[in-house]
């Protein structure tokens, strides 16, 4: 064995010294064969063959630079390209090309060349020859496969577009084909010792290119130049080639924003200066591109920063014209002369779009109860500043679609404010534009003295901290208009006029929430019924459907603060009878162990919450829905007899009454239920000045503001009306007669209020009894039920009672009731049974005409003829909401709400089936 191993060895020594001593390239050739033939051997004479190899090669080895290599593979790309085109073999020629046109993006960054290549022109030239040709010999395209001809076409159609933008090299070329000219790359052997050196560092010990950090990278000669030295197509070319890198993997978007601002600042005249910063800010935009996450403040402030100057350039240049349509057919080669009307690409409206939704966004994200939150307020009014100058370009250039656009965006910054945060905000623009005066005024007087302090910071610190500390001034020339009513009437008649439907229906929504926030309820109620939009609000898109609940949650407030409580109950009823009123009003999301959402489901229901400061407080909406119930619901519970209504007006009402008085041990009332709830026992039990104890002691009505002592006044009245008409339900039949002046005296109200309402429930035949004029006392008529009366209500009675247990259990295993102390699920508004609902959660399909299927947000279905976005969702009435105001009372109490109950012998209750369960069969 050793033997073989020494002998192997002295082979290999041999072919070593023969290849030394080989010098021409037949010799070379043969060596490689020797050495291939040594490779084979087994071994370890493999392994010294390949030192010995390596050993001869150092002497021969050739230091090549990096764009040397470069260039050489253009070259070879290029030679590969005019072979493939002479034998006419285009699917290659398309690979080859795409190849071709990354390795002169390559070449370009190490070569710092600002021209193009020849050879690379050289090849364009000689596609399009190639291309002609070809085309002109129709036999041989008819004789070429499919494939190939479909590549022909394919780099016809490519290569027209690509040379474009090589136009002016190609045509240079072809007037001096023969120039001896060459590509930007030296010899070898010429490179001075400068660049031999930085040759010898990029290369290690083993001829292995080190890869620089990002730190090391070599800065374009560009950025180096004199701003003088630097031409408008120096700047173009640059700006192109910054253009085409976009978007790609690898590419430094921090980067790329620090390029085009500093081209912005060479800019050769104000049209080329547009161009680099409209580039600016769509680069500014592409470091977040993520719509699941929010834009950084400093990155919003500096992008508003370049558009106010976007702005401020076109109103300094009142000839250029900013288009989307404009698609630059010929490249300018000079700055257009001042006064001549020029274009440039750009969309102004949808950058002010996507910036108010990044704004948005970042509120949704902040925590409210933070600083960080208001100072994120802040930068509203920076935004209507913002629209308010496109606003005025827009104007000028008569697009009445953008300025629609425009209003719209200004309008939902504005609906939501009442007088007293209107004026704290125009303050803060007083204030800040006053600040910012004062500021250039010390500026400039203390200028010298800032250049000096200015020089002995480091260079790091000040670029840092202008990174962390971006501040953008509000224009002096932008003020808020005193009067916020007129600003919201004339942007909304704009929108009516030229706006599309989408941008009508969300402004007389937002023009809605805004008479009622006002306390104007009868001209946001008058608009509602005009405009028919819950008849179509089920069709519209989601942001929109919640905006028309924020709507309806402010009108019941609004009826509410006006002493209106059949209105407020009808226009909350449906809110709160779907259990779901956060995910209503999108300030929450409810998490129930029945429902189970997808990570995008829930994704896409955090993008739609409101911010904090947009909220409706909720303690105060579910306060004002509970009272309301209260004051209809328990007259409607005391009474009694055969004439008495059947039909139950708010049903969560009932169930938490239910579980109050289920309850062994009722404690003091601790939130806005045991509120109401303990405030409904004593008005039972005739008690009307406990109850107004207990609801005056709510802390939710110092969210009104200054109304509150209106409110609680007339809280105050309807409480001794309800309790009136709760005693004489109640206690009536234990009497013979009840004066009048006892009655006033009980309840604190005038005679004449007594005798009114006492004659109502009489002529509504509610009331048993009539009045004796000459002693004024209420004379009672009690009737006795019969036998077969008393059975049939108290079938009735049973009957119900198993059908709303059913119901329950139904809808509470299929996840369409919570499982919670109130009860308040989605059994009895989105139980499909009967006549009245439609395809309920809880319910059958085709047992229900008066519901149908709702929309995204609103339930499906229910009992109450349609739910939120039911088909004929009617909030206010079961026929829909008309033009005619005049009956609208009628219209908002509900009489569609459980009309099967009307019926004493409940004929129709084998249609309250549920799953497989049928009452009738047992």
């Amino acid at each position: 064995m050793a033997s073989r191993f020494w002998a192997a060895g002295s082979d290999s020594e041999e072919e070593s010294e023969s290849e030394v001593e080989e010098t021409s390239s037949e010799e070379e050739s043969d060596s490689s064969s020797s050495s291939d033939e040594g490779s084979q051997k087994k071994g370890p004479s493999r392994f010294m063959i390949g030192s010995s190899d390596s050993d001869s090669e150092d002497d021969k080895r050739v230091i090549r630079s990096a764009k040397d290599r470069r260039f050489d593979e253009l070259q070879a790309t290029c030679h590969e390209i005019s072979n493939k085109v002479n034998i006419n073999d285009w699917s290659s020629v398309q690979s080859l090309f795409d190849k071709l046109n990354k390795q002169l993006e390559k070449t370009m960054k190490v070569t710092d060349a600002i021209g193009v290549p020849r050879v690379y022109v050289r090849i364009l030239v000689e596609l399009e020859d190639g291309l002609k040709k070809t085309l002109a010999d129709k036999d041989a395209k008819k004789k070429m496969s499919p494939t190939n001809a479909k590549a022909l076409n394919t780099m016809r159609q490519r290569l027209k577009k690509h040379n474009v933008s090589f136009q002016e090299q190609i045509d240079k070329f072809r007037e001096n084909p023969e120039s001896t000219e060459e590509e930007p790359s030296d010899d070898s052997g010429s490179d001075d010792g400068s660049d031999e050196d930085e040759e010898q560092e990029d290369l290690d010990v083993d001829g292995f290119e080190k890869i620089k950090t990002k730190g090391e990278k070599k800065k374009d000669k560009f950025f180096t130049m004199d701003p003088t030295q630097i031409s408008f197509d120096m700047v173009r070319q640059k700006l192109k080639d910054i253009v085409m890198t976009r978007g790609k993997r690898g590419v430094d978007r921090n980067e790329q924003v620090e390029m085009l601002t500093y081209l912005a600042t060479v800019a050769k005249g104000p049209v080329q200066k547009l161009e680099v910063l409209i580039q600016v800010v769509s680069a500014l935009f592409d470091i977040n591109p993520s719509m699941s996450t929010h834009m950084s403040v400093p990155l919003w402030k500096r992008c508003a920063g370049t558009l106010l100057e976007v702005l401020q350039t076109l109103a300094d240049n009142d000839y250029i014209e900013v288009d989307e349509m404009y698609d630059n057919p010929e490249e300018r080669t000079e700055e257009p002369p001042a006064g001549q009307p020029a274009k440039v690409w750009g969309n102004l409206v949808g950058f002010i779009e996507r910036l108010d939704d990044e704004l948005f966004k970042s509120l949704q994200v902040l925590d409210p109860h933070t600083n960080l939150y208001l100072e994120r307020m802040k930068d509203e009014p920076l935004f209507l500043a913002l629209a308010q100058k496109v606003t005025e370009y827009l104007d000028r250039l008569s697009d009445v679609r953008g300025l629609s656009k425009m209003a719209l965006r200004r309008v939902e910054h504005l609906y939501y404010k009442n007088d007293l945060v209107y004026g704290a905000m125009r303050k803060l623009v007083q204030q800040q534009q006053a600040a910012t005066a004062q500021q250039t005024t010390q500026t400039q007087q203390e200028g010298s003295d800032e250049a000096v302090e200015a020089e002995d910071l480091d260079e790091e610190e000040t670029e840092a901290k202008q990174a962390d500390q971006v501040t953008v001034k509000i224009p002096a020339d932008f003020h808020l208009d005193e009067d916020l009513a007129a600003t919201m009437t004339r942007l909304s008649t704009f929108i009516y006029k030229h706006g599309d439907e989408r941008s009508k229906a969300r402004t007389m929504l937002c023009c809605i929430f805004f008479e009622a926030i006002h306390d104007d309820f009868y001209r946001a109620r008058d608009m509602m019924l005009m405009s028919h939009l819950q008849d179509n609000v089920q069709h519209m898109d989601i942001s929109t459907q919640i905006l028309y609940n924020r709507t309806m949650a402010q009108l019941g407030l609004a009826a509410f603060r006006a002493g209106l409580v059949i209105e407020a109950q009808s226009a909350l009823s449906e809110m709160y009878g779907s259990g779901r009123v956060k995910e209503l009003l999108a300030q929450g999301m409810s998490m129930s162990r029945y429902q189970d959402k997808t990570p995008e489901q829930e994704k896409l229901e955090r993008r739609r919450q409101m911010p904090f400061h947009m909220h409706i407080n909720l303690e105060l909406l579910e306060s004002v829905h509970l009272i309301a119930a209260m004051l209809l619901e328990t007259p409607n519970m005391a009474a009694t007899g055969l004439a008495a209504p059947r039909r139950v007006i708010s049903k969560p009402f009932r169930r938490l009454l239910d579980n109050y008085e289920r309850q062994t041990f009722t404690g003091p009332p601790e939130n806005v239920r045991d509120h109401v709830m303990a405030a409904t026992k004593s008005i039972m039990g005739g008690h009307w000045q406990e109850a107004y104890q207990y609801l005056s002691s709510l802390s939710v009505w110092n969210l009104i503001g200054g109304a509150k002592d209106n409110v609680l006044v007339l809280l105050k009245a309807k409480l001794q009306e309800c309790g009136l008409k709760t005693y004489l339900f109640s206690y009536g039949s234990y009497y013979s007669s009840l004066s009048l002046k006892q009655l006033s005296e009980m309840f604190e109200l005038p005679d004449m209020q007594v005798h009114s309402i006492a004659s109502k429930l009489m002529m509504d035949d509610k009331l048993h009894g009539s009045w004796d004029q000459p002693t004024s006392t209420i004379v009672m008529h009690n009737a006795e039920p019969s036998r077969l009366q008393s059975l049939a209500m108290q079938f009735a009675d049973k009957a119900a009672t198993m059908v709303d247990l059913n119901e329950r259990a139904l809808t509470l295993r299929t996840g369409g009731m919570r499982e919670s102390e109130d009860d308040m699920g989605r059994g009895y508004q989105e139980g499909g049974g009967g006549r009245r609902g439609g395809r309920g959660r809880g319910g059958l399909p085709g047992m229900g005409r008066g519901g149908g299927r709702g929309g995204m947000l609103g339930g499906r279905g229910g009992r109450m003829g349609g739910t939120r976005f039911g088909d004929r969702s009617d909030r206010y009435g079961t026929t829909g909401l008309t033009s005619n105001v005049s009956s609208l009372p009628d219209r908002f109490q509900r009489s569609g709400a459980f009309r099967q109950q009307q019926n004493p012998n409940m004929q129709s209750i084998g249609q309250f089936t549920s799953g497989r369960m049928d009452y009738r069969r047992k």
